[in-house]
């Protein structure tokens, strides 16, 4: 079976800003679900690791992180308002596109 980990990680968060990329307990928030995906990467137990975003800042410490950017989300569905399987589509779709194909998607979600 192949899987793709999607982890999103928009910019613009009302609530805390800039979330997913704040300090916590010495690294970014988004670290600790890039970080158990990669050693399921890995161990190959997944296939592929992206960082769905809008954000160049966080685009780059995904990558420090071991995580791809293979695109940047567009901006409209990167709102507060936008649902998960609206990036989670978009990614399917880009992959789809280069004839890659996925049996299952991993959502990971820094916040959660």
């Amino acid at each position: 079976m192949k899987t793709l980990v999607i982890i999103p990680a928009r910019c613009g968060s009302k609530g805390i800003k800039d979330k997913n990329i704040i300090d916590v307990c010495g690294k970014p928030l988004i670290a600790y679900s890039i970080e158990p995906a990669m050693k399921l990467l890995n161990e190959n137990f997944v296939d592929e690791v992206i960082v769905s975003t809008d954000c160049e800042k966080i685009a780059n410490i995904a990558k420090l992180y071991g995580a791809k950017v293979p695109f940047m989300r567009p901006k409209s569905i990167a709102g507060d308002k936008a649902k998960s399987i609206e990036f989670i589509l978009h990614a399917i779709e880009f992959y789809e596109q280069k004839n890659i194909f996925f049996d299952a998607v991993l959502l990971l979600q820094p916040t959660s």
